[in-house]
Formats: C-alpha cells, sequence, structure tokens
C-alpha cells in the first residue's frame, strides 16, 4: 500500500505539469524566431531534395524516431512522404561500428556513408556533450550540411558545431525532452504548411 496521500501525489503531478508549462513558456518567449529558422532550413532542403537525418541517445533516439516518422508518413496533412531518417534504427549497422570502431562513431560514420552536401543534420543531446552526437554535427557541418541541435540549458562544443540551437533552460533531463518533442512536433506542422500552404493532397 502506497504510505504517501493522495494531495502529496497530487502535488507530484501538479509541480511536474507547472515545470514543463514554465520551460515551454520560456521557450516560446526567447526562441520563437530559432524554431522558425529551423523550419524555414529542413523546408528547403527538403524542397531542393534533400533529406533531414536526426539522431541522438536513449530517450533522444526515440525522439528522433518519432519524428522521422512524422516527416516520412504524414503529420497533420495527407502529402507526399518527405525525405528523413532516424540514424538510430539498425541494430547491425550500430553494433558493427560500436565494435569496430568506437559508439562514438555510429552516427558521423553513417552521415558520411548516407549524406550529400545540403542536406539536415539533427542532432539532439539533453545535456549537449554526447560524443556520437558531437562528432556527427562537426563532420556534418564540415562536408556542407545545415546543423541543427536540441540541447538542455548550457553553452556547450555543440553550440560550435551547430548553424541553429535550441536551448531548454534546465538541467532536468525529462524536461528538456518534453519541450524538444513540443518543438518537434511545430516543426512538424511548420514545415508541411510550408511546403503544401493549400493543405496537402488526398
Amino acid at each position: 500500500m502506497v504510505n504517501q496521500s493522495r494531495d502529496a501525489l497530487h502535488a507530484v503531478i501538479r509541480q511536474v505539469f507547472d515545470e514543463s508549462l514554465r520551460l515551454k513558456g520560456e521557450v516560446l518567449e526567447r526562441q520563437q524566431d530559432a524554431i522558425v529558422q529551423m523550419a524555414l532550413c529542413i523546408t528547403e532542403a527538403l524542397r531542393a531534395g534533400h533529406k533531414l537525418m536526426l539522431f541522438g541517445n536513449g530517450g533522444s533516439a526515440a525522439d528522433a524516431q518519432h519524428l522521422a516518422a512524422e516527416f516520412v508518413n504524414r503529420f497533420q496533412l495527407q502529402r507526399p512522404p518527405l525525405a528523413a531518417l532516424a540514424l538510430t534504427v539498425d541494430s547491425s549497422i550500430l553494433t558493427s561500428i560500436g565494435n569496430d570502431f568506437s559508439f562514438a562513431e555510429i552516427f558521423q560514420r553513417q552521415i558520411e556513408a548516407l549524406a550529400t552536401a545540403g542536406d539536415v543534420a539533427l542532432g539532439i543531446s539533453t545535456s549537449g556533450r554526447s560524443p556520437n552526437v558531437l562528432l556527427a554535427l562537426e563532420w556534418a557541418r564540415r562536408n556542407g550540411l545545415a546543423t541543427i541541435g536540441w540541447a538542455g540549458g548550457r553553452t556547450t562544443a555543440m553550440d560550435q558545431s551547430c548553424d541553429l540551437m535550441l536551448h531548454v533552460p534546465t538541467a532536468v533531463t525529462a524536461r528538456i525532452q518534453e519541450v524538444h518533442i513540443t518543438v518537434g512536433h511545430i516543426l512538424c506542422q511548420l514545415v508541411e504548411q510550408l511546403l503544401y500552404p493549400e493543405g496537402g493532397t488526398r
């Protein structure tokens, strides 16, 4: 039997919602322009026949896969599929690179193999310090890709490798991830609207 009272449990729920809403409000007030620039960057790349590559670790890997699915299949509009892929899904590629080279190279080597100049690399790291995300973004920027980074509150080496950055001003991983996926959904909606202003195709 749980010893805590319902009031105490309700207080935890309220605290989490309040913190998540506060952080989303701060990002809304301070980083709208950055989000618009990200949407325009992705839209321009897709319109020109390029692709979006997303990657991260743990929960951020799940976010990369989630958002790639929204672009390839659909978000809100019935429209043609958009070229996006998550670099987190092929266990044979991930384990072979991790085994033969290093875990730090699992995303960089995939980008080397699959990317062309003009593509977009979107790296997600709640700490802003994930070595495999940083290496991939560094390589991407050196080789003509547009680079977008999503992180927590700290300025890190990730900022130096990205053309556009989103910072969530907290060190709490769960709250950072909640803002990241909200921004991801916003980007999906904006890109669809920019590419299909008439409402898509049936």
